[in-house]
């Protein structure tokens, strides 16, 4: 037994003197280069400072509650609110989420159910619903077949009567305040668009689904909570958002694209309209819970990333012409997202060449650092939760999380090859009938 722990030890000295010897008399530039996947892999300004900052401001009551405003609005104007729930082959699902928008108990709302021209039983389920007439059912049954989820939105608004409307996934559920939280923000009048928080609902299926809720947490339960600070929000999330009606008549609704909720959420921002984040307004919603499919997902987010913000959205960055915190955090999107995934291949091509015995240590301690800074983000995530007794276990997934971005670093250098070079560039998310209606950008 003493000659195993010797061996041990001798073993642990040796690769001291090897990290030693590999990091010994190095210039102060290439300690920068050797650790510059911290930067991209942490992306410390983009999520640590603002979860470091939160955390120091909750128990300073450092943010406003705007319960009370909401609650006013709601009581005085008891605006009419349409739920536009829109799917395709949804039959597993549609029935949970009309129940759950039946609960929610606000009586001055409708719910229209659009079934965008699926071939299962969506229609055939939801039809005792429009029966007992709590929904409004209706199928698209054009010859050119289904016509796609913006098609489809714009014509259950047609539909829709309310001054308010709220756009909401098939396959997602819903906490019993959400008009109070999703629909009480429009007391503000600048305000033309709302999203809400959205959660991982079947997060227990893969460790795909676990690791898309830790991303779920740091990109939309932090990160958007601490743009509403500054007024930055840039995205309404199509899964979950709420509208003025106004507003979507204003800036034309849907347009048939890639990443069609980013690109509604660019068009009102462009209008000189606010988006804001409801943070106490939950909804739990399915996602991937293969590698192929998740692959698929964000091909299509990333390629839309690109396409919707950069080349058809790209007048925004003109600061001088529209609001400047557009300008700022389509910037820091264009370098986090785009830029830093480009230079992340110069990177470690210059590592592999030049430094191939350093490369291992830097990727070790890398995922050390990376590691406890995921801790740290989740950890100021999950203080503002209102289920975090039922999810502090997400910490221990912590170690994962490292290796699924990397990997998914490689799927979006792919997808924004792709884009570049305008290959595939008719994703089948779309019928070929929405691609002919929709330009090129």
């Amino acid at each position: 037994m003493q000659a195993a722990w010797d061996a041990l030890a001798y073993s642990f000295l040796d690769l001291w003197a090897a990290f030693l010897r590999a990091f010994a008399h190095r210039a102060i530039w290439e300690w920068l280069l050797f650790f510059f996947p911290f930067y991209i892999f942490g992306e410390f300004p983009r999520y640590i400072l603002p979860a470091i900052v939160m955390a120091v401001l909750k128990p300073l009551r450092g943010f406003k509650d705007e319960t009370e405003q909401k609650r006013r609005f709601l009581e005085v104007k008891r605006p009419f609110v349409s739920v536009l729930l829109v799917g395709y082959q949804e039959e597993h699902d549609v029935t949970r989420a009309v129940d759950s928008l039946l609960e929610v108990g606000y009586e001055n709302m409708e719910i229209i159910v659009v079934d965008d021209g699926s071939t299962d039983s969506m229609y055939a389920v939801t039809q005792p619903y429009a029966e007992r007439g709590q929904v409004r059912l209706f199928k698209n049954t054009g010859a050119t077949g289904r016509a796609g989820r913006p098609s489809a939105s714009n014509m259950a608004l047609q539909m829709a009567r309310g001054e308010f409307i709220l756009s909401v996934d098939a396959d997602t559920s819903f906490d019993r305040d959400i008009i109070l939280h999703m629909i009480g923000p429009f007391y503000d009048e600048r305000v033309g668009a709302v999203s809400g928080n959205l959660k991982v609902k079947n997060v227990q299926k893969s460790v795909w689904t676990k690791m898309q809720a830790i991303e779920y947490f740091l990109s939309i339960t932090m990160w958007k909570r601490w743009l509403d600070l500054f007024g930055m929000n840039m995205h309404a999330s199509g899964a979950f958002s709420a509208y003025r009606r106004k507003t979507l008549a204003q800036v034309g609704a849907w347009d048939p694209e890639l990443a069609e909720d980013a690109d509604l959420s660019l068009k009102i921002r462009k209008a000189g309209w606010k988006v804001a984040f409801a943070p106490q307004a939950i909804a739990m919603t399915n996602v991937p819970e293969t590698g192929r499919q998740l692959v698929r997902q964000r091909m299509r987010w990333d390629r839309g990333l690109l396409r919707t913000f950069f080349r058809k959205h790209g007048d925004l960055l003109r600061f001088w012409r529209f609001d400047w915190r557009n300008a700022f955090e389509m910037s820091l999107e264009y370098f986090f997202n785009v830029f830093m995934t480009f230079l992340y291949v110069v990177w470690l091509t210059m590592m592999i060449i030049y430094y191939p015995k350093v490369l291992l240590w830097v990727f070790a301690i890398t995922f050390v650092l990376y590691t406890a800074s995921t801790l740290l983000v989740l950890t100021s995530a999950l203080m503002f939760s209102e289920r975090r007794g039922e999810e502090w276990w997400l910490l221990c997934l912590a170690p994962l999380f490292p290796i699924y971005k990397g990997l998914f670093r490689w799927v979006r250098l792919w997808a924004l090859l792709l884009e570049t070079f305008r290959i595939n560039y008719e994703d089948p998310y779309l019928p070929e009938s929405a691609w002919r209606n929709t330009g090129r950008w």
